[in-house]
């Protein structure tokens, strides 16, 4: 075997450089509190490091979802005792109106106050959260939902359908919805009566036709065919528009003497049939038809508005004070249909709040077995990892020492 020279100082080089190479990334180790700094340190536990620390990530997310829905939720359930305790109030007053002692100002005075109620209930639909976006819209967060024209009826314009709330996942497989869109509160109310009309216009109408009332003008006669659906269909005879009703069969309805319903359109004039009566605005189109059926539900406002209007109206007849039971009946039927909604929604909105205070504790217990097994992966065994800086630091000086005594060497020493 030759030795030479620059053998010897390059093996005295390489022997410094590896001690110092593994003293600096014992260092790096120390400084970072890791032992794994790259992969190929532990190709195995570096990849396990990015699973769990994906794992973390996600369950981190999981927390500030829930610390997002939990604010928003616990305020609309306060706005729904609000709305529930408004809903109170309103039945008193009604059941203090129907009262035969009250005269015609006291009701005027109950009508007011019920208007008032209408107004704060529509203050609550319109609520907004801590981040400006209203609570009861739904996706369409920065849409205020409810409107209300001059004539005083209130409308709800924000989300609605499929996906009209949002979502946020609070596990892996598991989301809840943060809020409940204000149709679904203060607008579709079952009505409980079945003596609630609505006109429905035909999917394929031309004209200008808009339904201004509908309602009941002789209860024994409705009482009949409560159920049942009609049709109003609208023919151009000549340039003179003509209505005929009939029944869900296509059986023309007959009136009192056997004669058929029908004759000649006139805006605003009442059509009536079957005990119902529906007053028109508006041109019809030649074919266009119009539906009357009950109504499925009632919004909260049109029950405020329809029982303060039936305070308002005079009574001086038997058949006047007859209009006011009914309404009465109605508007208390309807009521504890809309009382009944707040509770239910109210339950729901405590059932998620539970779900959430629940999954809080599982998702923090599941943060800290996820970095335990983490540290255990990747972090550094602070003790032999300093016991092994100190045996390297003794390496490296023996390697540096060596190389001085090397260094002085030549091979010219021993010719």
């Amino acid at each position: 075997m030759r030795i030479s020279t620059t053998q010897m100082f390059n093996a005295g080089v390489s022997a410094m450089q590896r001690a110092q190479t593994q003293l600096n990334h014992t260092s790096l180790q120390l400084a970072t509190g890791r032992r794994i700094l790259t992969p190929a340190d532990d190709p195995s536990g570096a990849t396990q490091s990015v699973r769990l620390q994906a794992a973390i990530n996600a369950t981190e997310q999981y927390q500030r979802n829930a610390d997002f829905a939990k604010p928003r939720l616990e305020q609309e359930e306060g706005l729904v005792t609000a709305f529930d305790t408004a809903l109170q109030r309103a039945r008193e007053l009604v059941v203090a109106g129907s009262n035969d002692t009250y005269n015609q100002e006291d009701r005027a005075t109950i009508a007011a106050e019920l208007r008032q109620i209408k107004d704060h209930i529509l203050g609550l639909a319109n609520s907004k959260d801590a981040n400006g976006e209203y609570l009861f819209a739904g996706t369409d967060s920065f849409t205020k939902p409810f409107t209300q024209d001059d004539a005083g009826v209130v409308s709800y314009v924000a989300a609605r359908g499929e996906g009209d709330v949002r979502d946020v996942a609070i596990t892996d497989t598991r989301s809840i919805m943060v809020g409940d869109t204000g149709k679904s509160v203060f607008m579709d109310i079952p009505e409980m009566t079945g003596h609630l009309l609505e006109g429905v216009m035909g999917v394929l109408n031309t004209g200008t036709l808009v339904v201004e009332e509908t309602g009941i003008a002789d209860l024994e006669t409705f009482d009949q065919t409560p159920e049942e659906v009609f049709t109003i269909s609208f023919t151009d005879n000549a340039g003179i528009m003509e209505y005929a009703v009939t029944d869900s069969d296509g059986n023309p309805v007959l009136n009192e003497d056997g004669d058929p319903i029908e004759g000649i359109y006139e805006a605003d004039v009442p059509i009536k049939f079957a005990g119902r009566t529906m007053t028109l605005s508006g041109t019809p189109g030649n074919g266009d038809t119009l539906s009357s059926r009950p109504a499925p539900e009632v919004s909260i406002f049109d029950t405020l508005d329809a029982m303060a209007t039936a305070f308002e109206r005079p009574i001086t007849t038997d058949e006047g004070r007859g209009a006011l039971s009914e309404a009465v009946e109605m508007a208390l039927v309807n009521l504890d249909s809309s009382l009944g909604r707040a509770n239910e929604v109210r339950t729901t909105l405590g059932l998620r709040l539970n779900v959430l205070d629940t999954q809080e504790g599982i998702n923090d217990q599941r943060l800290v077995d996820l970095q335990s097994t983490l540290s255990d992966v990747r972090d550094l065994d602070f003790a032999e990892a300093i016991s092994r800086f100190q045996l390297q630091e003794v390496v490296l000086q023996a390697a540096q020492q060596s190389y001085v005594q090397t260094s002085r060497l030549s091979l010219f020493d021993f010719l």
